[in-house]
């Protein structure tokens, strides 16, 4: 009989489970909500089946979301040590509940598999990354099992790329330590390619102090490479408890340096050279592993593209850290010995930021900071060497790894070392790059300047400013100063009187007071289209706008204040889910100069509505609570205030979600995403995951001619601790990353301090 065709509905979800899978893969995990919200003719197809997805995942270990965490994530270092303290090395007893990897199926003496000794040949591994795999099986045998030739018996331990299992070669009756790639296989090209990348890269090195790859091949789908198990530990879970002495750390160091000349030599570079790659054994031995971002010497495999930085960040060199693959020779693994032996002596990497990218720019811009800074009994030499290992530049490091070899060998004797520290010349301009405005004039960004090197910063910026001013004040007349006097009144636009914007005027007109010696006024107004109008008009000198008002090119901002939530308010009775329905309806969007017709003409035009779709009224949203007439209402307001929740919990009105407000923020760059969550609402109504909306910005804004006194008057007193807890707006630290805007002049100098780092010009 005739294979019938494929159903298309099927081929619909076949494809949009590829694609969640894919985005899996390659580490962009999306939200399964909204993934599937883009899906809504299959959307109870393709929740039944990642239901499913997760019930296998959670058989065999980590869910389908959790396989994209970073590739680059280690399992070898110390996983294959066997360290009994380790939570991943559970002991057999405890194993009756370990898997095998996603989709790996049960193991018999029928099992297909291709096996490949391992020798020191660079050719002795032929593998055809093409090669059609058998479809594995669904089922999840428990361990132990039979895999091959070997007995599965537990798991050592899951990384990012792959899974290591503690195991033993039934023929040869020896211990080892199995490791195959975590997806199986639903594993892609590049993480086949970069597999066997590592197992041909450590199969070719035979050095007592590199752990040494036995065979290598694929069973029933699965690639897998097993090694030597090193019973023992590593260098990172060695310094849990403290650094460790000198001697013994630069013993351990030498002997990784002179394993790492032979992999020099035979013309691999590791490029992952960190603690945990550093395993101990019981003879307190150590043994290189992990050889998954290798490359070979003068050439590129393809496996890492132009750009891209592979590694661990702490113990990147800047080189690879800049993502420069042509770069990355020799001096690339002496960085990374360097950064290791920084670690185990003072017990913290020589860079740690606040996250990835900090910790990346540090390490190409910042000098590394001298060991014995951190801990003052790490001998003078041994900083020496650690210093010019941790050089930026390549050509200032040891000339190889056997030279650095060398000099740690002569410190562990006693004798003197062949390195020289730095010139005290050459530490004083390493300190001063340090100033990020003398960093950025040579070249050298500085991401996270220290205290010292800001105050430093502001005094040479006030030196120069006192300078400047002394010539200005020569060369210019006294009428020119009289574009930066304080008014002799301040006129703040606010709002409708009792509203967010009407108390908050009052705040700072009181503030402006105190402060500023001289009068300042509150102005009352409809709200932002009729401020920016009156700000445009100079009819006051500062105003508070949404951030859809600031289009105009006279009107800079000051600061951002705080957050307004976009409230959609409907009618309990009615039955109105989406913005789709309120065609032909009564909806309250204020007064025309109140500016909530303008977010309520964006969230129209999702649903292809128009104002002239509605009926508008115009009246203030307040007077719901004792008219409830509109349908309908579009409300602009902080979450949680106080009349909103009164209002919503008098009973006539819900709040309306509006439906992908995330796509909708991405779509709008004046939004962002906002969930709006019931202990900002006690005693509403609301569903237990809360309201998803989106959100704009309420900005402090002024002329572009503004004089530069006032704003600098307001922006010195308006952070204070008591003014921001009191008025509820944003700390300087939080207003300085919210810019969409042009700032005025004095307002981008305020917040430089803030940034750590220069504002680019408007």
């Amino acid at each position: 009989m005739a294979q019938s065709e494929e159903n298309p509905l099927e081929l619909q979800i076949d494809e949009a489970l590829a694609e969640y899978m894919h985005k899996c893969d390659s580490g962009d995990v999306p939200n399964r909500e909204e993934f599937v919200a883009k899906h809504p003719l299959l959307r109870e197809q393709l929740m039944e089946l990642l239901a499913a997805a997760d019930w296998i995942e959670q058989l065999a270990g980590p869910k389908i979301s959790e396989l994209a965490v970073d590739a680059t994530a280690d399992v070898d270092s110390t996983l294959i040590t066997g360290s009994q303290s380790s939570p991943a090395s559970p002991s057999i007893s405890e194993s009756t509940d370990d898997t095998l990897p996603h989709a790996l199926g049960f193991f018999g003496q029928s099992a297909t598999q291709h096996t490949l000794p391992l020798g020191r040949s660079s050719n002795s591994l032929e593998y055809s990354l093409e090669e059609n795999a058998p479809t594995p099986e669904l089922s999840q045998p428990t361990l132990p099992c039979r895999f091959g030739e070997y007995v599965l018996e537990r798991v050592l331990g899951r990384g990012g790329m792959g899974v290591v299992y503690y195991g033993h070669q039934v023929r040869l009756e020896r211990p080892v330590a199995i490791k195959m790639i975590r997806s199986g296989a639903l594993a892609s090209k590049e993480e086949v390619a970069r597999f066997y990348s590592e197992a041909r890269s450590a199969a070719r090195l035979d050095h007592p102090n590199i752990v040494t790859v036995y065979q290598c091949g694929e069973c029933d789908g699965h690639r897998y490479f097993s090694m030597d198990f090193v019973p023992g530990t590593d260098l990172s879970k060695m310094i849990e408890s403290g650094p460790i002495d000198g001697k013994r750390a630069a013993r351990y160091v030498r002997d990784v340096a002179r394993a790492i000349q032979y992999a020099h030599d035979r013309g691999i570079l590791h490029r992952d050279l960190k603690p945990a790659n550093v395993l101990v054994d019981e003879n307190d031995q150590v043994r290189i592993t992990d050889f998954g971002l290798a490359k070979s010497i003068g050439t590129d495999t393809g496996l890492t593209a132009s750009g891209a930085a592979l590694g661990t960040p702490s113990y990147m060199s800047p080189e690879q850290a800049a993502g420069k693959v042509d770069e990355q020779h020799h001096a690339t693994d002496i960085y990374s010995l360097g950064a290791v032996l920084f670690t185990i002596v003072t017990g913290k990497p020589p860079f740690k930021g606040n996250g990835v990218v900090q910790t990346i720019m540090n390490v190409i811009h910042r000098p590394a900071p001298m060991a014995r800074t951190l801990c003052p009994d790490v001998p003078e030499d041994l900083e020496t060497i650690i210093d010019i290992c941790l050089q930026k530049t390549p050509e200032r490091r040891y000339a190889s790894a056997a030279a650095l070899a060398e000099d740690l060998n002569r410190f562990l004797q006693g004798s003197p070392i062949a390195a020289r520290p730095a010139s005290s010349l050459r530490r004083v301009w390493y300190w001063l790059l340090g100033i990020p405005v003398i960093g950025a004039v040579f070249d050298n960004r500085v991401v996270e300047p220290t205290e010292t090197h800001r105050w430093v910063q502001r005094g040479l910026i006030s030196i120069a400013v006192l300078f400047l001013l002394m010539w200005l004040a020569m060369l210019l007349p006294t009428d020119t100063w009289k574009s930066n006097r304080m008014p002799k009144t301040v006129r703040i636009a606010g709002g409708v009187a009792g509203g967010s914007y009407d108390m908050l005027s009052d705040a700072i007109s009181n503030l402006i007071r105190e402060n500023a010696n001289c009068e300042a006024i509150s102005v009352n107004s409809f709200g932002t289209n009729e401020n920016a109008e009156k700000l445009i008009n100079g009819d006051v000198d500062l105003a508070l706008l949404q951030s859809e008002s600031i289009a105009n090119p006279t009107l800079n901002i000051v600061t951002p204040l705080y957050y307004e939530a976009v409230h959609v308010l409907v009618k309990r009775d009615l039955p109105i889910a989406s913005l789709a329905e309120f065609a032909k309806r009564r909806i309250l969007l204020d007064s025309e100069k109140a500016g909530m017709r303008t977010i309520a003409r964006l969230l129209l035009a999702r649903d292809k509505l128009t104002l002239e779709d509605i009926i508008v009224d115009d009246s203030n949203w307040r007077s719901l609570k004792h008219s409830p007439l509109a349908d309908a209402a579009i409300v602009v307001a902080r979450e949680g205030s106080a009349e909103l929740v009164d209002l919503i919990r008098g009973g006539d009105y819900r709040l309306l979600p509006i439906a992908d407000s995330w796509k909708f923020a991405m779509e709008e760059p004046i939004f962002h995403m906002q969930l709006l969550e019931s202990d900002s609402y006690p005693g509403c109504e609301m569903p237990e995951g809360g309201i998803p909306t989106v959100a704009t910005t309420a900005f402090l804004t002024c002329r572009a001619d503004a004089p530069s006194v006032l704003i600098e008057s307001v922006l010195q007193n308006l952070f204070s601790p008591e003014f921001v807890s009191q008025n509820g707006i944003l700390p300087a630290t939080t207003a300085s990353q919210v810019f969409g805007h042009t700032l005025h002049p004095a307002a981008r100098k305020f917040f430089q301090a803030y940034q750590g780092l220069t504002l680019s010009p408007n």
